[in-house]
């Protein structure tokens, strides 16, 4: 009898795994377009490029599936890669913020280099493994102006908390990354964890976060709050140039020598924003903060952070209005500022700290020919000051940048 029933239940569960249903789906974006920048550099040269990851969308191409356990349970994963519209080639991505060679928090050379998930999901909402958007990311994206697109030129995208970057602010994404999220009616609540995977110790790289927004009828709000234990992988930097603002500033200077416990560096940001749609209009605008305690970064891609007499604290606040003139015509525009304190390097023979602003005007059409395709042109103007010119520290500097990009995004 006991072997009967064990026969019974060993066919209902093989009978319940045939009956379970799975779609995959296959997506992307491939933007098409053309821009010309001026004063990209401090001789003030111009530059006439192709849209290269994407100028109005960023180029994708993306596998996902669901499976229906049963019981209100299902199983899912995401996978997607970025690629270069006028090379044919995968986007290219950079180390994590704090690191001198790849490691697992890098993304460096990585196919999947945009998300690469696996998780379950069931009423009680979902937990998603890998590399992925930030829960900053997530919510910032309710009140952007723009809904994230010209994120090479606006700097909302990348202000969100991560760790695939090579500087102090933002990342977009987290690496082996553990992420809930749980919507609820009009409330959607978002927490993560992010290991380190640093043998020894366990909070060095690690990182947490917590976010909850809200969406009903025309009114969206939301706020998130991260906090990032970054511990540089080789020490201080040795010899390696001052460099506050992108780009060298003056003669190289010494900042310090390695050697002894590898320093690690507080990183704590928070973002809050709203938006409303008043029929045709939407009025949207954000804040994000973000301050390293201790620490700054040497503006090399890949270099470690650096003790600092001081902390680095990057500022930016943002306020937009997107007008449908009719169902196939949008006109946005937006006004984000920027404002970055570098403190005094710890170590003898560093630059000294200082302040920088940045203040932008972007402006920007879309024609839809239909709901996957469309035209795109925008204008933008920057305004630089402090440690933000382009060639701060040397005898040629430029203050201003202006912009326009015209082209075609194909979504599939």
């Amino acid at each position: 009898m006991k072997k009967s029933l064990l026969a019974l239940a060993v066919l209902g569960a093989f009978a319940g795994v045939a009956q379970a249903q799975t779609s995959v789906t296959i997506y992307g974006s491939f933007d098409g377009g053309v821009r010309y920048a001026r004063n990209v550099n401090a001789a003030g040269d111009n530059r006439f490029s192709v849209s290269s990851n994407g100028t109005y969308n960023s180029n994708r191409l993306g596998f996902k599936g669901v499976e229906d356990l049963g019981g209100g349970l299902n199983a899912r994963f995401n996978l997607e890669t970025g690629f270069n519209t006028g090379t044919g080639a995968v986007e290219s991505t950079t180390g994590s913020f704090g690191s001198t060679t790849p490691s697992s928090n890098s993304g460096t050379g990585a196919f999947w280099n945009r998300t690469a998930t696996v998780g379950m999901g069931g009423a009680w909402g979902g937990v998603d493994i890998g590399h992925q958007y930030s829960v900053s990311f997530k919510t910032i994206g309710l009140y952007d102006p723009f809904n994230y697109k010209f994120t090479g030129i606006i700097p909302v995208s990348t202000i969100a908390a991560g760790n695939a970057v090579a500087n102090s602010t933002g990342g977009t994404r987290f690496s082996n990354d553990i992420q809930y999220t749980g919507t609820f009616g009009p409330v959607t609540v978002r927490a993560e964890y992010s290991l380190g995977e640093v043998a020894g110790a366990n909070s060095s790289n690690r990182a947490y976060a917590g976010g909850v927004s809200y969406a009903n009828g025309p009114l969206a709000i939301g706020g998130a709050y991260t906090n990032k234990k970054m511990a540089s992988t080789a020490g201080l930097a040795s010899g390696a140039a001052a460099n506050l603002a992108g780009t060298t500033a003056g003669a190289a200077a010494a900042i310090g020598t390695g050697g002894g416990a590898l320093p690690t560096f507080d990183d704590r940001s928070y973002t809050i924003g709203a938006a409303y749609k008043f029929g045709p209009v939407r009025v949207s605008g954000g804040w994000n903060d973000e301050r390293v305690s201790g620490g700054f970064s040497s503006g090399v891609a890949g270099a470690p952070l650096i003790a600092a007499a001081g902390d680095t604290r990057v500022r930016v606040g943002w306020a937009g209005v997107g007008y449908d003139i009719t169902p196939a015509v949008n006109l946005t525009g937006a006004y984000y500022q920027s404002r970055f304190d570098v403190p005094t390097a710890a170590a003898a023979g560093a630059l000294s700290g200082t302040d920088g602003k940045e203040e932008l005007i972007v402006i920007g059409a879309t024609y839809a020919f239909s709901k996957r395709t469309n035209a795109y042109a925008d204008f933008d103007w920057k305004n630089l000051k402090g440690n933000r010119v382009i060639g701060f520290g040397t005898a040629t500097t430029e203050t201003k940048q202006t912009g326009v990009s015209v082209g075609i995004n194909h979504l599939f």
